[in-house]
């Protein structure tokens, strides 16, 4: 299946997503609106389950306790997750579907396929990032609505299956974002940060006013602006001398901003015509003294005599 010819890195938003034969979902679907999705339902509803095995899972394709459970906690496993009752042996699978926030089109879909045995303590897992969308130019489960083994998904998508978390993850980085591996790695713990379910226990709402709000909606906005001079210096410095302004240049920009300020100019203006008025360019070369005679280098008791006698630059 060929790649949709798109600007590299357009911006993709999630549209869907899904869980097969994973904790108590069959074969769900959750759908986006703009991106968001809104999670609704009272305690016990499995809310923040879906929440532990899509975000970050999906995006990462690590599977340890401390980072599927929202508290830290490492009682919840991604093997207690697949054999939810009682099984011996269970696939499954976990994805998400982007496409292209422009057009709507260019759907890529990431998923993580899933096999926990009770012998063995880590599911296997083999992961992929396909063209197209579930359920519509691909499948995830067979006829008999059984999900697909690791082979059986291969023959569908007509490839190899990514094996490697740090594979999957660049495979990922490089088809939605372009970040790099450094920078990629920060956006999934940003989102655990995100998803705590106590991220906000000391906020109280009493002391939330429109003035402070207000204030931190400006304080934001001045980093934003701060930050973005930030990047445009960076990016210059990175894309090297060809791209930067000659030092003409630069020098003729200065003496237009020197002329817009009006009669009074800049500060280098100010500092050209100090330099005018004394007879001469700042920095010109001073006069030589004239040498000094002889006999005013004759040693003196106490005082020594630098360079050789009769040189200009010999004095006591």
């Amino acid at each position: 299946m060929s790649t949709p010819a798109l600007t590299p890195f357009a911006r993709f938003v999630p549209t869907r997503a899904g869980i097969i034969n994973l904790w108590d979902y069959r074969d769900e679907e959750f759908s986006f609106a703009g991106g968001w999705l809104v999670l609704r339902g009272p305690n016990g509803s499995d809310k923040i389950k879906a929440l532990e095995v899509l975000f970050p899972v999906v995006l990462d394709g690590r599977i340890d306790p401390k980072r599927l459970n929202p508290f830290a906690a490492e009682d919840r496993t991604m093997k207690s997750n697949l054999l939810f009752r009682g099984q011996d042996s269970v696939l499954g699978y976990v994805w998400i579907e982007f496409t292209h926030r422009e057009t709507g089109e260019a759907a890529v879909t990431c998923g993580i396929g899933l096999h926990a045995q009770r012998h063995r303590d880590t599911p296997a897992r083999w992961h992929f990032v396909a063209e197209g969308r579930v359920g519509e130019d691909f499948s995830l489960l067979t006829h008999d609505d059984r999900p697909m083994t690791r082979e059986q998904l291969a023959a569908e998508l007509g490839r190899e299956l990514i094996t490697s978390t740090a594979d999957y993850r660049a495979a990922v980085d490089r088809r939605l974002f372009g970040l790099g591996p450094e920078r990629y790695e920060q956006l999934p713990t940003l989102i655990l940060t995100l998803r705590r379910p106590q991220l906000a226990k000391n906020l109280d709402p009493a002391k939330l006013t429109l003035e402070g709000l207000a204030a931190a909606d400006d304080a934001t906005r001045a980093f934003l602006a701060s930050y973005s001079t930030y990047l445009r210096v960076h990016a210059r410095a990175a894309a090297g001398p060809a791209h930067r302004p000659p030092y003409r240049d630069r020098r003729a920009r200065r003496r237009a901003a020197d002329r817009l300020r009006g009669p009074g100019g800049g500060p280098r203006a100010a500092g050209r015509r100090r330099d005018a008025s004394r007879g001469g360019r700042r920095g010109a070369r001073r006069p030589a003294r004239p040498p000094r005679p002889a006999a005013l280098l004759r040693r003196v008791p106490g005082r020594r005599v630098t360079g050789r006698p009769g040189t200009p630059g010999a004095h006591l």
